[in-house]
């Protein structure tokens, strides 16, 4: 017979593993094997050998499926794809890959899937999403800065709770969507929080740097929802200006 308890634990993958970010194999490392395919990686490898995507061996909630997700989105991706061409965008795209999966390895995130021109991440820690999701603009910008025929801008949302895990590895619910619509709330280099990811982050972070963007409406989402503007900079030597501040080395 099934208790309740057993019912919510997830499904075992087809390679016997339990999806790393919610529950440790007993006795057992995590992190080196990917629970979308059950390939091992080589020690020196963050990446699953099959499929590219990202390993990560701390990120363990003890919370069950409370989670920090994180979306990212290439502004006007398509009017870029029709302005540059397909080959140009396919080396724009593998670029900005390479630079948001750096950033989830260093920031112990876990991508989820590609949406096509962004990411659905997870992140146990709320800090730490938010210490990537910096990572991530201000590698995009260096980049663009250089190469003038790179003009990528990212948008970033991020919203924590509880989410549903699939069999497979994907994750929807209520959490997701709700990151989602806090990321299309932003704009091209920059970073929007919900209130519950402000919550868990606002002792982290100088007071200055997470910006109070007042209650908005958010589409399909009942009443007003409270927001708030993560910033960065470039450098640690530029001005704090919004959307930019500096916080990591």
């Amino acid at each position: 017979m099934t208790t309740g308890e057993e019912a919510r634990r997830p499904r075992l993958r087809a390679s016997g593993s339990v999806p790393p970010w919610i529950v440790p194999p007993e006795g057992g490392t995590v992190g080196r094997v990917c629970v979308f395919c059950g390939e091992e990686a080589p020690p020196e490898s963050a990446f699953c050998p099959n499929d590219g995507r990202a390993l990560t061996a701390s990120l363990h909630p003890t919370s069950g499926t409370t989670l920090t997700v994180l979306f990212t989105d290439i502004e006007d991706s398509v009017h870029l794809t029709e302005r540059l061409g397909d080959d140009a965008w396919a080396e724009i795209a593998d670029d900005h890959d390479t630079i948001v999966r750096n950033a989830l390895d260093r920031f112990a995130g876990f991508e989820v899937k590609g949406t096509g021109d962004g990411f659905l991440v997870v992140f146990a820690d709320a800090c730490k999403a938010a210490q990537a999701a910096i990572e991530i603009q201000r590698r995009i910008a260096a980049r663009a800065a250089a190469r003038p025929d790179w003009p990528v801008r990212v948008r970033i949302g991020l919203h924590r709770g509880d989410v549903l895990l699939r069999p497979g590895g994907d994750i929807l619910g209520r959490t997701v969507n709700m990151a989602q619509r806090v990321m299309d709330k932003s704009e091209g280099g920059e970073i929007w929080l919900s209130e519950s990811v402000f919550g868990e982050i606002e002792h982290d972070f100088p007071a200055d740097v997470i910006i109070d963007r007042g209650p908005r409406r958010l589409r399909g989402m009942e009443g007003r929802k409270q927001l708030y503007e993560l910033a960065w900079s470039p450098t640690e030597d530029e001005p704090l200006l919004p959307g930019r501040v500096g916080i990591l080395p």
